[in-house]
């Protein structure tokens, strides 16, 4: 009769979860209730406190109280499935920590390596990657040697500075920021050294190869010193190979006139005075003033401008300019409750008089140059979108453009490399593979090409043709001309592509638990996951992974929209200004209609921001989801755009700030401590950690091209067990990696989804 009455018990136990899960996943996150049948009432308080500590991060424990409670009951099956799952996840996880103390070790090994062989320019950077690795990051910053690395680093910092070595600066004060975070100084300094290099790559692009060129050389003498047994990866570089390597990237080389056409100092005069209108907080004119100013002094104390804007290398001209900026600097302080407007009228007039008398900068120079100075002094977001960014602004938030379909990369000898085709794309259609390297486009060579150029001149109007040259794999080469046609990137994508077309969801097979990935918020984000949920259902899944990591964001609209996809009403986001201004509060209610009651998990990261951190935070105060993974970016400001001069470009302002359905505010303001939306369940990953996981799920992303009989029939939709039963349905060639093996997140995500799925009141 014992016996009986336990199995009963069992039995009850995983209906009543069955009912709890598909009635919303919501009840599933109520504190474990003991269930009166209960044979044992110490039994079920180790499963409740080992669900407790499961929700709070901590592994060790869950498992070592489902052990304990199994032990204590001999015939639970469903304990049993508990105590194997948290066995495997902990066991990974040990591996996991055995890395992470592995990694460390030899970080600080490296940095000994570096300080015996006085590259004292590296070992700020080694010690950075050390603390990110520690344990107790307080007390690794305490110790006496990174003491004195630190004030080391500082001290060549300097000479670097006084050398105009801005690279080496930059790692430094890149290196200093993360170890020391409570000092602005080192921001600041990281700025004005990243300020320089942007100045130097836009206009003097040979200087900065120079640049790039001695900090290669130094990485080589890096790599000689931490790895002496490991022959150089390339050839000697020769005089007649360096000119042959200027050619090439010649060829395709966007010049500066290119990238401001159309900068006026009216459309600047607008885009100021609209942000003094309508920037979220009241910033003092003088401050902004002041900022633009001080972007021109950057202009004209950067060596090496003087080849881009001969004026420069008069130095009396030179001068006489500062000095008038300086002049104008000092009055513009004292400019506080005049007439705002009157005033930056007045300010652009004397700059532009200063200049005219001196060094005779192009317009668009100045007026580029003071509105990035000025707007920086507001927040990273505000900027001025100029008429030739427009295009590539518009491709960011539209999901779509005209070109050929290929996802590219620079490989490590400079080739311009194809990740994958995209499907049912034109270069998906020629042929075009995974691997292949574009060695010219319309004829020019693209050895050397940046990303940003390849993709001006892969991507044109639809309709027109392109001529690209590629390498496959067995180095042969062949000519492709492909007709551009209008391109709609996928912004929802499952766990891997079915062949023949589509995406796999299911990630788990026997607990059907699906995954999804969102890359970023578009028009169609929206009814493309609605879509995917339909997927989700036909291939059964029970429980749905929603990954959000390395997701920047995007439209409010798709965040609004992916939200009511899963939330039925109530509050999802609502912002508001800090002073008053035109742009009154905005409060986002949800309407969702034929809302999916699916079990949830949602993955984040510290590279989760803005649309991301609205949708993650929305689905964590609804307890519609649980979070996994590491506190997000902070990035919850609300940006606007104003039409300035000939309306042809815009200010991008930040007009006021996002707060989650329990008011809390999203962004992360300098000073702050609590930013982001922080996971209910942490789960921490190393960089090299998070670096192997990216590359494995990056091989699950690459499209592998069908053969090329295949290519001239049109594709067709071969489910699995079609294919099983077809012998002519063509399969993968090549199997990808599996990221469950090297991704800790993702494997919390499935352990309390599995746990979820029977009976675990997590």
């Amino acid at each position: 009769m014992k016996v009986a009455l336990k199995k009963w018990v069992v039995g009850l136990a995983l209906a009543t979860s069955g009912i709890g899960i598909f009635a919303g996943f919501h009840n599933l996150l109520k504190p474990s209730i003991a269930l009166a049948e209960a044979p044992s009432n110490v039994i079920q308080q180790l499963k409740a406190d080992a669900m407790k500590a499961l929700r709070d991060g901590q592994f060790i424990k869950s498992r070592d109280l489902l052990v304990k409670a199994s032990s204590l009951s001999s015939d639970d099956p469903v304990l049993s499935k508990w105590v194997d799952w948290s066995n495997q996840f902990q066991s990974q996880q040990e591996g996991f920590i055995s890395e992470r103390r592995t990694q460390y070790e030899k970080a600080v090994e490296e940095v000994n390596k570096l300080v015996k062989a006085n590259k004292e320019a590296y070992v700020i950077e080694f010690t950075r990657t050390a603390h990110l690795l520690s344990d107790n990051k307080t007390e690794f910053r305490s110790l006496p040697w990174v003491d004195a690395i630190i004030n080391k680093a500082i001290a060549n910092a300097k000479e670097f500075e006084s050398k105009e070595q801005w690279l080496r600066c930059l790692r430094i004060y890149s290196a200093l920021s993360s170890l020391e975070p409570s000092k602005p100084e080192w921001k600041e300094k990281l700025k004005l050294a990243t300020r320089r290099i942007r100045l130097v790559a836009l206009y003097t692009p040979d200087q900065l190869k120079t640049l790039q060129e001695s900090e290669s050389k130094d990485r080589e003498d890096l790599e000689a010193v931490l790895r002496p047994s490991t022959q150089p990866a390339t050839k000697p570089t020769t005089q007649a190979s360096k000119a042959k390597d200027k050619d090439e990237a010649d060829n395709f080389r966007i010049d500066w006139h290119d990238q401001l056409k159309g900068v006026k100092m009216l459309s600047l005069r607008d885009a100021l005075t609209d942000a003094r209108v309508d920037y979220y907080r009241d910033v003092p004119l003088p401050k902004v003033l002041a900022g633009g100013l001080f972007g021109l002094k950057a202009v004209v104390t950067t060596a090496g401008l003087e080849k881009a804007f001969p004026g420069l290398a008069d130095d009396k001209k030179r001068q006489a300019f500062i000095d008038q900026i300086d002049e104008i600097s000092r009055r513009v302080k004292g400019a506080m409750g005049l007439d705002e407007i009157s005033e930056i009228r007045r300010t652009l007039l004397e700059v532009q008089r200063a200049n005219s008398n001196t060094i005779s900068l192009p317009e668009e120079v100045l007026a580029s140059e003071f509105a990035d100075g000025a707007f920086a002094e507001l927040d990273p977001f505000t900027n001025v979108i100029w008429p030739s960014e427009m295009e590539e602004f518009t491709k960011t938030t539209s999901g779509e453009f005209s070109g050929i379909g290929v996802q590219i990369q620079v490989d490590e000898e400079g080739g311009l490399k194809v990740v994958s085709p995209l499907e049912d794309t034109p270069a998906y259609r020629a042929g075009i593979k995974a691997g292949d390297v574009i060695t010219a486009i319309n004829g020019k060579s693209a050895k050397g090409i940046s990303i940003n150029q390849a993709v001006k001149n892969i991507t044109g109007p639809s309709g027109t043709l392109v001529t690209l040259t590629v390498r496959a794999s067995d180095h042969t080469s062949k000519d492709y001309t492909i007709t551009r046609q209008t391109i709609k990137v996928a912004s929802v994508k499952g766990w891997s592509h079915r062949h023949g077309g589509g995406w796999e969801y299911i990630i788990d097979p026997v607990q059907k638990i699906a995954y999804t990935r969102i890359t970023n918020f578009t028009k169609t984000t929206t009814e493309e996951l609605k879509q995917a949920l339909d997927e989700v259902k036909a291939q059964g899944g029970k429980a749905l992974i929603v990954d959000l990591r390395y997701n920047p964001g995007g439209l409010l609209t798709a965040a609004i929209g992916v939200c009511e996809t899963f939330v039925k009403d109530g509050v999802i986001v609502s912002t508001h200004a800090d002073r008053p201004t035109r742009n009154p509060r905005t409060e986002a209610q949800a309407n969702g209609q034929n809302v999916s009651d699916i079990p949830m998990v949602v993955l984040v990261n510290q590279y989760s921001a803005s649309a991301s951190e609205i949708v993650s935070g929305c689905l964590k105060d609804h307890k519609r989801a649980l979070i996994v993974g590491e506190r997000t970016f902070g990035k919850g400001s609300v940006q606007m755009l104003f039409p300035i001069g000939d309306r042809k470009q815009y200010l991008k302002l930040t007009t006021s700030h996002y707060y989650l359905p329990n008011g809390k505010c999203i962004h992360r303001e300098e000073d702050s401590n609590d930013w982001g939306v922080n996971p209910d369940v942490t789960v921490e990953m190393t960089p090299e950690q998070m670096r192997t996981a990216i590359d494995a799920r990056t091989d699950l992303d690459v499209l592998h091209a069908r053969d090329e009989k295949a290519m001239e029939e049109p594709a067709k939709n071969i489910a699995p067990e079609d294919a099983a039963r077809d012998p002519k349905a063509k399969k993968p060639t090549t199997k990808p990696k599996d990221p469950l093996s090297v991704d800790a997140q993702l494997q919390g995500a499935l352990l309390l989804l599995r746990m979820a799925l029977n009976g675990a009141q997590i």
